[in-house]
């Protein structure tokens, strides 16, 4: 009894941490939002240096649980409203989105001063996105909530629903309308491949931190970006292997990679808390575990032999899996997962 008490105590005073981080994580975006507000208006000649406030810097995360930092947790639907997808500033273009509180994110509640700005961003692969603009006339074509020609236009959550001739996501307002910076309208669905090994020292063992087996897992990175992420993503129409699986993996190698996927195990289906997210456009995924237990595993020496990167601009290796990892936030959540599944550390 004493310990079932006590993992309820333990249980409760996670919930609240990750409460507590997810107002402060909305906060420092709101700090963030205000100063780019500020600094535009000065830069523009409305008021003067004397008398702007000063916005306080945001905190160092060291040390911190990496999850209760990305300020969300991606994890199966209806466990909390997701928090990515309403950071006031859009990702890679200066669009604020309008504030959305938790309690305004279902579309059940009435939210009569909502009025989001709408955005779809101008990409070069024109013809392999949905079009661009508000006009409701070039959309009226598409076929929501069904195969529509060569693409999926279902959700893993069933059906969505449609208003105005647009898809609403199903976890609720975004504070933006339009596709933003995805390639459709509704759900845009994703694999992630998860390949991972255990982490393993100069004579073989297998390398072990709080008694449980420490693994690596396989992870890339573009330019200059800060964060390193799983090898999966989107997919052409009709393709099996994500885009940026296939920037690393020589193409012989790609038909054994898919009957690696097929023997692999689902460890999530469904929504993505991501940034890019919008009220009309998100993201849906399925992860898939790729494990390889034996280190002289042939497959595993034929993958390491495929490993490489097209892109001058993108690195891959072998990344050790702790809570620290620097892995981009959705990824990390996946990454847990699969560290769960295999009884590994992390």
């Amino acid at each position: 009894m004493v310990r079932l008490l006590e993992t309820a105590r333990l249980k409760q005073s996670g919930a609240v941490e990750q409460r507590l981080a997810s107002l402060e994580e909305q906060v420092a975006q709101t700090a963030t939002a205000l100063h780019w507000i500020v600094k535009a208006l000065r830069d523009s000649g409305f008021g003067s240096e004397e008398g702007v406030p000063t916005l306080a810097p945001q905190k160092a995360s060291v040390g911190r649980d990496p999850e209760l930092d990305s300020g969300s947790k991606a994890e199966d639907p209806g466990d909390a409203y997701h928090v990515n997808a309403r950071h006031l500033l859009y990702p890679s273009c200066s669009v604020l989105r309008f504030p959305v509180p938790n309690e305004k994110v279902p579309w059940e509640t009435e939210f009569l001063v909502y009025n989001p700005p709408f955005y779809t961003a101008d990409r070069k692969d024109k013809d392999l996105v949905d079009p661009v603009g508000d006009a409701l006339e070039p959309l009226s074509r598409i076929s929501y909530n069904a195969v529509d020609g060569p693409l999926d236009r279902r959700s893993f959550h069933g059906v969505y629903a449609v208003r105005d001739g647009l898809p609403l996501n199903p976890m609720g307002r975004t504070g933006l309308r339009g596709r933003g910076d995805l390639s459709y309208f509704g759900p845009n669905h994703t694999l992630q491949p998860v390949i991972t090994r255990w982490r393993r020292s100069l004579d073989g063992a297998i390398c072990r931190k709080n008694v449980k087996k420490m693994l690596e897992v396989l992870v890339v990175k573009r330019g200059r970006s800060e964060h390193w992420m799983l090898p999966g993503g989107s997919r052409e129409p009709g393709e099996m292997l994500p885009r940026k699986l296939k920037q690393v993996l020589r193409r012989e190698f790609w038909s054994s990679f898919e009957r690696l996927l097929t023997q692999g195990m689902e460890v999530y289906k469904g929504y993505m808390d991501d940034p890019r997210n919008t009220d009309n456009a998100w993201i849906e995924t399925v992860a898939v575990s790729i494990h390889f237990p034996d280190q002289s595993d042939v497959e595993l020496k034929r993958l390491n032999s495929h490993l490489h990167s097209y892109d001058e601009g993108m690195a891959i290796r072998w990344q050790v899996v702790d809570e620290r990892i620097s892995l981009c936030d959705n990824h990390k959540v996946i990454l847990q997962k699969v560290a769960a599944l295999l009884g590994a550390y992390y």
